[in-house]
């Protein structure tokens, strides 16, 4: 008797698996598909395109994108051999015959038919086989795993840095550093929501076809504008009427005179504004600030200007920082959370005080072992509140960011609540 475990199970099936006569290897690659990925997939309709970009430079490591996300692309070596297979029609030999004239001389018919199949079985048996066939598409031994990663748009800041614009007398000859839309896509290496969020967060504006950045000074001069005709007008910053601040704005001194069109004052007004859905839409063209954006705005200028050496006493500082959001908002420097650290120092008369200093996210590395090198170069001792800010932007949640600070730093329990973390490095 057969030893069962050499049989068949109950619900096997048997095909014919076959080589094609011009079968090449390697010409096929696996993508390992995610569950996120897989549910996105799954849910979209059936009618609906799906599509899917590898972005890149030359220079760059391949990343996928899907509309919404970025996945890295990392080859995996399996222990055995994969073989992707796949129906095969009716073949073309077959096909050809049936439509031959019989008094057609058959052996040139089966000549041309065999050149033009390269699944042409000459195996009576198999060619007449019950079964179905199968042709081998490729032989691998590796696949390449899709890892959800954060989008890599620290290149988006860079290329928009050198065309930002200040109003049209000040524009020079940026045309090889203009971009469309199109050519962000294919530089960036990001999902279109990722760079397009980006683009909204930093205020950007579609100016003549190409994504622009307003220089910081000229963004202020019209924020600041913006706000003080507010307050002239009695206007709250909850329902804010463009256009009776472009009038205003217009009247008092034209664009001639301060280079401030009106259409870039909407923009202004719109972009520091909270989404389309929270804003008043019985009241066509206002807008309803939002306290988050403008906060930071002015935090981050005035913080970052070299007035006083990018350091500031705290004090000081949160009152012109108050004095520059005109009573509209109030100053909280939880909105400038990984824009500063705090310094504790003496002041003049030699008494305590506590400092603030620039300290941007933005300008650190984004390999995270620098990333943590460049933290405690700055600050031997973090407490989790502090550092968790300048870290966000590595991970995709807060889960992978414990991770992180795990891998590396050293994290100490303090004896009234709370951990103090330093580096792994000792020196």
């Amino acid at each position: 008797m057969a030893n069962p475990s050499t049989q068949p199970p109950s619900n096997a099936t048997t095909t014919n698996i076959i080589f094609s006569h011009d079968f090449t290897q390697s010409t096929y690659t696996l993508l390992e598909i995610p569950k996120t990925l897989e549910n996105y997939i799954n849910a979209q309709d059936d009618n609906a395109t799906l599509s899917f970009h590898v972005r890149g430079l030359e220079k760059d490591t391949a990343v996928l994108c899907t509309p919404t996300q970025t996945f890295s692309l990392q080859r995996a070596h399996t222990s055995n051999m994969l073989i992707p297979i796949a129906p095969l029609v009716e073949s073309k030999r077959k096909n050809h015959d049936k439509d031959m004239d019989m008094d057609m001389d058959t052996d040139a018919g089966f000549g041309s038919s065999l050149q033009a199949d390269p699944y042409y079985i000459d195996d009576p048996v198999l060619e007449d086989s019950p079964f179905g066939r199968q042709a081998v598409l490729d032989i691998l031994d590796s696949v390449l795993d899709l890892i959800p990663i954060s989008p890599r748009l620290e290149r988006l800041g860079e290329i928009l840095a050198k065309s930002q614009f200040e109003g049209w007398a000040q524009e020079s000859d940026f045309q090889d550093h203009l971009y469309t839309w199109e050519n962000l896509q294919s530089v960036i290496q990001a999902s279109d929501k990722e760079i397009m969020d980006w683009l909204k967060e930093h205020h950007a504006c579609l100016i003549d076809g190409h994504w622009r950045l307003f220089k910081q000074r000229f963004m202020f001069d019209i924020l600041r504008e913006i706000l003080s005709t507010a307050n002239a007008l009695g206007i709250e910053a909850t329902s804010v009427d463009a256009e009776s601040i472009c009038t205003e704005i217009e009247n008092g001194t034209p664009e001639s005179e301060s280079g401030i069109a009106s259409w870039m004052v909407k923009h202004c007004i719109a972009s520091f504004s909270e989404d389309a859905a929270l804003s008043d839409v019985t009241k066509p063209d206002h807008y309803r600030l939002s306290e988050r954006k403008v906060s930071v705005f002015m935090g981050v200028h005035l913080l970052s200007s070299t007035e006083r050496g990018h350091r500031w006493r705290l004090q000081d500082f949160m009152s012109k920082w108050n004095e520059l959001l005109q009573e509209h908002f109030k100053a909280d420097l939880k909105h400038l959370a990984g824009e500063y650290i705090m310094e504790n120092d003496r002041g003049m008369d030699k008494s305590p005080q506590q400092y603030i200093r620039y300290f941007s996210k933005s300008q650190l590395p984004l390999d995270a072992a620098a990333r943590f090198t460049a933290l405690f170069e700055v600050k031997p001792k973090w407490e989790g509140p502090e550092i968790r800010p300048f870290l966000r932007d590595l991970v995709l949640d807060e889960k992978k960011l414990d991770i992180l600070l795990l891998k590396h730093a050293r994290s100490v329990k303090q004896p009234g609540g709370g951990v103090i973390y330093n580096s792994r490095v000792i020196k």
